[in-house]
């Protein structure tokens, strides 16, 4: 359930390009989510591209090519769920992330540096869709992953800890972060 932002200045991307990078990333996201290409997954799964006039584009705090000498500065941010995703699947994500953006737009490996894929987790409690909260097991239910489904063991190990730390400094059972649910 992945929303992914792509940000760059002003024409870099065309629209039949736009199209194929969303297609892209939605699958790639999805993959490293672990394997959610459905319908429901898929409806969860946003893409936005944000074009920002050049003249509000600035690299080494200038926004001429001062820096980055005609090579096009793309920042992708991809937001998940909290303890989705362990350093492996992130480091994954970058790549991939990375990898779609040079095809589509054709930049060889010189251009690559230009583009920052960042990814942010949303806490767990702090999404909600159809006027109630959801979190990262409620969206694995939903999607008809099983509870002993391999893409939960991380997220499973993570929250138990977190509980663990919590409780041992005496957090309240209600306190935002822990798992909501315990699937």
């Amino acid at each position: 359930m992945p929303l992914v932002t792509v940000e760059y200045p002003a024409g870099q991307l065309s629209a039949p390009q736009k199209a194929v990078l969303a297609e892209e990333l939605t699958a790639l996201m999805l993959e490293i989510e672990g394997g959610g290409d459905t319908p429901f997954g898929r409806a969860g799964s946003l893409v936005r591209f944000r074009e920002t006039d050049r003249a509000d584009w600035f690299v080494g705090g200038v926004n001429d090519e001062t820096y980055v000498q005609g090579r096009p500065i793309f920042l992708v941010e991809i937001y998940v769920p909290e303890g989705l995703l362990d350093q492996q699947r992130k480091s994954q994500a970058h790549k991939a992330a990375n990898d779609a953006l040079a095809r589509v737009i054709g930049a060889g490996e010189d251009r690559r540096r230009y583009f920052w894929i960042q990814i942010f987790e949303w806490p767990d409690g702090s999404l909600a869709s159809d006027g109630a909260t959801i979190d990262l097991f409620g969206i694995a239910k939903r999607a008809g992953h099983p509870a002993t489904h391999p893409v939960l063991e991380f997220p499973r190990a993570y929250f138990d800890a977190k509980s663990r730390l919590f409780d041992a400094h005496g957090f309240p059972k209600t306190t935002a972060g822990r798992a909501l649910n315990r699937y």
